[in-house]
């Protein structure tokens, strides 16, 4: 097959470190080693083509809708707020649209896979050559209320136009049942069900341990977005308690920090209690990496979550996650088994849960990470690229079923 794929964000520009972009890179060199035809279309800011490890990359400036452009100039001389988000999509989805036209004219595509960040299938959507799939990696009308802050009218109207991308496309598929069925509910647009190719690194990095721990040797780690929706102001509160009556528990912190009461709830701990909370700033993954391969547990306790890398990541090191029942962790963790979960967005039920993994015995928790790691073993390319390749292979036939009863 000749598969494109649209994207606002691949491991070849700047914003490489997103869950987006990794998931790409995976997806994307594995079917070019099973023989597809691979080519990135991604939003830059530059116009230029590169291969990367045997995919084809088309690096695109964004193109702006004039339309769009006049009402948040009107706008900002009425002193209101701009659809600055809603820009951004509509620019994104019409330059990555444009690219694959241009290159559509000269190679024949069979199927084309969008992000529906952005709403990178609002225009593709709607060329006359080749069905497109959207790939729901997110939601917006589902993550917003997590991010504990008023919705905007250009943070409405970016919903709008990301469920519309959804709807003009000939098929959308979510990672995780939750997704499929949290968007089934929102908009009544049904969702096939696919995991991501996961290829275990059975717990190997490069580097060795991170310099800021320092003479720490047991701690647990939360990485990731420091986020109200990640579940940071959650954390603060359940591992205060544990914190002031001296436990011995340590946390260390690692990821970008969201600008919100939550997050500088958590980071508050760095300050209360130096010798047991520490903050690395946003590390390079080899660093990140190594950073987990040494935590006794990881901690991942999101209020709203999509079959998160940090989650695949931490248990293909064998590492025992502690994370909810619910948006999605339930999928990848058997409570007592695989990882520990808690009641999602109860305090005292993580607290409880943060102990027990705590208090695990060594040969408890090796076991424990070795069924996680045999989790994360059945999203094996092999086995989720197989599924994909089925998957795009009923949207072709489905397309060609339709134009036939069209010439009728």
């Amino acid at each position: 097959m000749r598969i494109g794929f649209l994207t606002p964000e691949f491991v070849t520009e700047p914003n490489f470190a997103g869950g987006l972009a990794q998931y790409l890179n995976r997806v994307t060199s594995g079917l070019a080693q099973r023989g597809h035809d691979v080519e990135v279309f991604v939003a830059a800011d530059t116009e230029e083509t590169i291969d990367h490890h045997g995919v084809r990359v088309h690096r695109t400036r964004p193109r702006k809708l004039m339309r769009l452009r006049l009402v948040n100039l009107s706008l900002g001389i009425a002193d209101r707020q701009r659809l600055t988000k809603l820009q951004l999509a509509c620019s994104t989805a019409r330059g990555l649209n444009g690219a694959f036209c241009r290159r559509a004219s000269v190679e024949q595509f069979d199927i084309v896979q969008a992000a529906s960040w952005l709403g990178t299938a609002y225009f593709a959507a709607k060329n006359p050559w080749t069905p497109v799939v959207v790939r729901a990696s997110s939601f917006e009308d589902l993550l917003f209320p997590h991010r504990g802050q008023e919705m905007s009218l250009d943070q409405k109207m970016y919903n709008r136009f990301e469920t519309a991308a959804m709807r003009r496309s000939a098929a959308v598929y979510a990672p995780s049942r939750y997704l499929a069925g949290e968007i089934q509910k929102a908009t009544g647009i049904s969702s096939h069900v696919l995991n991501p190719p996961y290829l275990s690194r059975n717990g190997l990095t490069s580097e060795g341990r991170h310099t800021s721990l320092g003479e720490w040797r047991d701690f647990a780690v939360y990485f990731g977005k420091v986020a109200k929706y990640k579940g940071a102001g959650l954390l603060a509160d359940a591992l205060e308690p544990v914190l002031a009556d001296g436990r011995g528990i340590r946390l260390a912190i690692a990821g970008p920090v969201e600008n919100d009461s939550a997050s500088k709830k958590l980071l508050n701990l760095v300050e209360m209690y130096p010798d047991s909370v520490r903050y690395l700033g946003c590390l390079r993954h080899e660093a990140l990496m190594s950073v987990v391969k040494d935590a006794k547990i990881v901690v991942l306790p999101s209020l709203m979550d999509n079959l998160p890398n940090t989650c695949l990541e931490a248990m293909a090191m064998r590492k025992v996650v502690v994370g909810p029942a619910g948006v999605s962790f339930d999928e990848l963790i058997t409570d007592g088994e695989s990882g520990i979960l808690f009641r999602m967005g109860d305090s005292v039920s993580l607290r409880h849960a943060i102990l027990q993994g705590w208090d695990l015995s060594d040969e408890r928790r090796r076991a424990m990470g070795d069924a996680a790691e045999t989790r994360i073993r059945c999203m094996a390319p092999a086995t989720t690229l197989q599924e994909l390749e089925l998957f795009y292979a009923d949207v072709i036939d489905d397309a060609k079923r339709r134009k036939r009863v069209q010439r009728m």
